[in-house]
């Protein structure tokens, strides 16, 4: 834990971002760039020194109650000092939560650590594009199947966020990257808060607001925040994304209705005919201005556009089998157990012939592997002793025995082609009789090539005397 910062003299207000080329947890990550900053936190680009890869950090900087001298954060004043505390506390156990949650569509969060008075996180970073720049760049648009798919998974992904009690607070297409392979990764959980529906007021004090995108509940502190909170902002997203212009803000929506204008808000439904009407329905119920008439739930969501979509596109988180890991666990125990308690003399190396019976360790999982697997085939012997294998008909279950002076093969294991023993010992004269010649023949080659002088002197002999 570190130490409290000391507050800042009033004439010192400093609120850069890091230096290029500083370090971070002893110089295990290294500054490269500044990516962006908001109101709750700077993101910076940097090199992971021990892994040798570029990561992205983001920095706990709630600029409200902060400022920084050289590297080291500080409060501004005394009074902010709980606040600011409580702020860097809650970063944390955030980012702790986040780390927790694999899911293909929500960024990856490493490490979490504290440094410089004020708390980090390092997350991935992703090859793709944000949804921002695919809207500004013709030559990236997405089909309508696109992008409700993409829709889809980031819907699944913020439901796992609000199984966790989590709110992001900041979603919007510069946070919903489009990664290489077409699938979307939501990041940036800067503006997070854990416990949400205990309405910390803390976290309230420090506004994360997108004109466009944030519902109007977002710029009240202290305002009621929960999972159509987050819904809300995701609609505004895709009303952009599918629209080519960001939805007019919230707070101008909530004016004109008050002076009884109506609502300025355009619905998608009916404008734009290459989408399912259920679909930018969906979308048009996300936005509604009172938070009581969005979905509740982002499987509410799933389910308006096509009920069939709640279970088949949903992603299917892995669920553990305790089962399996408390086995795995018992059979490396058991075998630890019993390789240690194999005598020191018995590593040494020793001719087959000197092993007897009485020098055979066997570990019990062996003896109960083979039980069960007899078991299971209905072979099971009451008299066996479980360290024997089944064989196949007409075999022993000890072809070679090793444990005499020398091997010797089990009669059973020859195989029977119907020749008496009278017929067997012929064949295997002729065979020596053949093998000898074969060795002749090659060995009279290798002396012709040896010695080609004295072999063509013995030709012309042999020659000359015929």
């Amino acid at each position: 834990m570190t130490a409290m910062p000391q507050p800042f003299d009033d004439d010192e207000l400093p609120t850069e971002g890091l230096e290029e080329g500083m370090t971070l947890l002893d110089g295990q990550f290294t500054i490269t760039s500044q990516l962006s900053r908001g109101g709750f936190g700077i993101t910076y680009l940097a090199k992971d020194n021990t892994l040798d890869r570029t990561v992205v950090i983001k920095e706990c900087f709630p600029d409200s109650f902060c400022a920084r001298q050289g590297a080291t954060v500080r409060v501004r004043s005394s009074s902010n000092e709980g606040q600011y505390r409580s702020i860097v506390e809650m970063f944390m156990r955030e980012a702790r939560s986040i780390a927790k949650m694999r899911h293909p569509n929500i960024v990856g969060v490493h490490r979490v650590f504290e440094d410089n008075r004020t708390a980090y996180m390092a997350l991935d970073l992703i090859d793709g594009h944000d949804l921002l720049e695919i809207i500004h760049d013709d030559d990236r648009n997405l089909t309508p199947q696109q992008v409700k798919e993409i829709l889809m998974k980031v819907l699944d992904a913020v439901s796992l966020i609000h199984s966790e009690d989590l709110l992001h607070r900041d979603i919007s297409p510069d946070n919903i990257l489009v990664n290489k392979w077409g699938d979307p990764v939501l990041i940036d959980f800067g503006a997070a808060r854990e416990e949400a529906s205990k309405n910390t007021r803390i976290m309230s004090s420090v506004l994360v607001v997108k004109d466009g995108y944030s519902p109007q509940e977002f710029y009240f502190a202290g305002s009621t925040q929960n999972e159509a909170s987050d819904l809300y902002a995701l609609g505004a997203t895709f009303y952009h994304l599918i629209s080519g212009e960001a939805p007019v803000n919230s707070q101008s929506r909530v004016a004109e209705v008050a002076v009884k204008n109506g609502d300025p808000y355009q619905p998608l439904a009916g404008r734009f005919p290459d989408y399912e009407d259920s679909f930018l329905q969906a979308i048009d119920k996300a936005m509604c201005l009172a938070a009581s008439d969005r979905h509740q739930t982002a499987s509410e969501w799933i389910e308006m556009i096509d009920p069939l979509l709640k279970t088949g596109m949903t992603y299917n988180r892995p669920a553990v089998n305790a089962s399996l890991g408390k086995t795995l666990t018992s059979l490396v125990s058991t075998t630890n157990r019993d390789l240690l308690t194999i005598p020191p003399d018995a590593e040494k190396l020793r001719p087959i012939d000197e092993l007897t019976d009485k020098n055979v360790v066997f570990a019990d999982w062996i003896k109960e592997f083979n039980d069960e697997t007899q078991r299971e085939t209905g072979k099971a012997d009451p008299n066996d002793d479980g360290y024997t294998i089944d064989t196949p008909k007409g075999l022993s279950a000890d072809p070679v025995k090793t444990y005499g002076s020398a091997p010797e093969v089990d009669p059973a294991y020859l195989i029977d082609d119907g020749t008496s023993d009278a017929q067997a010992a012929s064949k295997r004269k002729v065979n020596f009789k053949l093998i000898v010649a074969v060795a002749a023949l090659l060995g009279g080659v290798f002396a012709v090539l040896s010695a080609p002088e004295a072999f063509s002197a013995l030709i012309g002999g042999i020659i000359g005397g015929t």
